[in-house]
């Protein structure tokens, strides 16, 4: 005869792995991201990629209909193979701000500071769950 404590975790023992499994993405792709704060662009960018997040891009375009992406910063980023970038800010702080995608997850990683090869490299300001602006113009 089999004990009845045992029969009734069997099936929960069963599902924890998996269980865990989608914990661990959630934590992946939420606020939690904060581990990337401080890393260079390009570093934090790889280790997205390996952890499977693909770049997204964006269709955000100015009043006048010109991509977001296309002008000054963000133009320098796009043309330095970072199609994700959404936008920058243009500031004298420089904030950037880049989409990725994940088995529909969003994750968006904000960056500080400019691409000037090989002096200086965005650093990674804040990462979160919000999904890339969906409007056209803005």
């Amino acid at each position: 005869m089999q004990h009845p404590r045992r029969t009734r975790l069997a099936p929960l023992v069963i599902a924890l792995p998996a269980w865990l499994g989608l914990a661990a993405e959630g934590f992946a792709a939420g606020k939690d991201m904060q581990w990337l704060v401080g890393k260079p662009l390009s570093g934090a960018r790889s280790t997205l990629l390996a952890d499977g997040w693909l770049p997204q891009e964006t269709a955000l375009t100015t009043a006048k209909g010109v991509p977001e992406r296309s002008r000054g910063e963000a133009g320098t980023l796009l043309e330095a193979g970072y199609p994700e970038v959404e936008r920058c800010t243009g500031s004298s702080r420089n904030y950037c701000f880049f989409n990725y995608s994940r088995r529909g997850q969003c994750l968006r990683v904000r960056t500080l500071g400019v691409l000037r090869p090989p002096d200086s490299e965005p650093k990674v300001h804040g990462a979160g769950d919000a999904c890339p602006s969906k409007q056209g113009k803005r």
